[in-house]
């Protein structure tokens, strides 16, 4: 019912993007759909994307990933005492679940940093940086397995390798990578970054690059490449005073995709060439990054400036979404979204735009692009939309926040 309706609308918003007379002749039309969508809770806006829904979370939304299937948003909680969790159903868009793993020391049971699902089983798999704990979830038993000890002290991201076999996590404290066996939840390698890691994307199953966030003192971050056989570091690519953050790899154009907090800006890194071969400037304190799964289109969430009576207050003003094409490493276009847009992701299908407000407390959905398109080889409806947007932006300030 929902992607009906979906359709519907987006074929009486798209076509006058390119025929603007249009939107104005069918406007019945319109009235009756928008009547339709907003009976089912949808936000309407008058640019793109144009309509979202929002709904509550717990304290401090972290991290937020769709289920392989599409159907599920799960968002981890950084702040809420005992609570990990909080599972959300697309259609209709409401919290269905919530995980407490439970902690020996109830003082420690908060820190529910990130997640990620292990495609091949469906599994979720998500750190607690206070305990340095990882938990696996299996929704289809609907049973979470007992914590498990990541490897180093205050773990944040985790990412499993293209084959699933094997999941690196990134220990801001300790300074290292832990590579585990994934059946065997074995750590089978230990990786000592020079800085403080952040980041994780798996360049092919034996190659793991990390983003290098440094800290206040720091000088020289940017990215460090391993090989994960040997424990060896293969290739460094260093910007001065950088704090990196996220970081994407496309494995068809063999690109690197990676976010600077301290300077916000984007990098595009060819990895064949080993060099820089563009840069975006975003809005303050970008955070995750994600590709969409054709590779065109790179989504930022952007935190926005720091409070200046304390990084942890809310920030003097909303954060940005910010979309940019690969290709050419251009801005297409941006919104303002709420209090610290923090986790982002995007549905297996495309459609899709899940991103949560650190201090709002909120998780947001959003449509993307249009259904009908989605296995379509040529241009789809979310490229002739963007196509037809502007670029203008209010770039970020050059301080960084070390909690995120």
């Amino acid at each position: 019912m929902i992607k009906n309706k979906i359709c519907l609308l987006l074929f009486v918003f798209i076509i006058p993007l390119c025929a603007g007379e249009l939107m104005y002749n069918d406007m019945f039309a319109l009235d009756q759909i928008k009547d339709s969508l907003i009976a089912d809770d949808w936000e309407f806006r008058t640019e793109f994307p144009y309509f979202k829904k929002t709904a509550r979370t717990g304290s401090s939304p972290k991290s937020c990933t769709f289920s392989p299937d599409g159907k599920y948003v799960y968002v981890t909680l950084l702040g809420q005492r005992r609570v990990a969790v909080q599972i959300y159903t697309v259609d209709p868009f409401e919290k269905i679940k919530t995980i407490y793993p439970g902690c020996d020391d109830p003082a420690n049971d908060f820190g529910y940093a990130e997640g990620v699902f292990r495609e091949c089983d469906g599994n979720f798999w998500f750190t607690r940086m206070t305990t340095a704990d990882y938990f696996v979830y299996d929704p289809k038993a609907d049973s979470l397995q007992a914590g498990r000890y990541t490897g180093g002290d205050w773990t944040k991201a985790l990412e499993f390798s293209p084959n699933q076999k094997q999941v690196a996590m990134s220990h801001w404290v300790s300074r290292r990578i832990s590579i585990f066996d994934v059946d065997r939840h074995r750590i089978i390698r230990n990786l000592k970054t020079s800085q403080i890691p952040r980041g994780l994307a798996w360049i092919g199953n034996d190659t793991l690059a990390v983003t290098l966030y440094g800290g206040a003192n720091s000088t020289n971050c940017g990215i460090e490449v391993f090989d994960v056989r040997t424990g060896k570091k293969v290739e460094t690519m260093l910007e001065h005073r950088s704090a990196m953050r996220d970081i994407r790899f496309d494995p068809k154009k063999k690109m690197l995709y990676y976010d600077d907090m301290r300077f916000a800006l984007v990098y595009k890194y060819d990895w064949i060439k080993r060099e820089t071969v563009a840069t975006e400037e975003v809005d303050s304190h970008p955070n995750t990054i994600r590709l969409t799964p054709d590779g065109k289109y790179l989504f930022v969430s952007c935190r926005g400036p720091n409070n200046p009576n304390g990084y942890t207050l809310p920030s003097p003003r909303d954060g940005d979404i910010v979309v940019i094409d690969t290709e050419s490493m251009t801005t297409l276009t941006s919104w303002a979204q709420g209090n610290q847009p923090t986790g982002l992701d995007i549905s297996p299908d495309g459609c899709f735009l899940a991103t949560t407000d650190f201090m709002d407390r909120h998780v947001n959905l959003y449509v993307i692009s249009d259904p009908r398109a989605v296995d379509k080889e040529d241009e789809d409806s979310f490229t002739m939309l963007l196509n037809k947007l502007g670029n203008i932006y209010e770039m970020g300030t050059r301080s960084f926040w070390w909690w995120w």
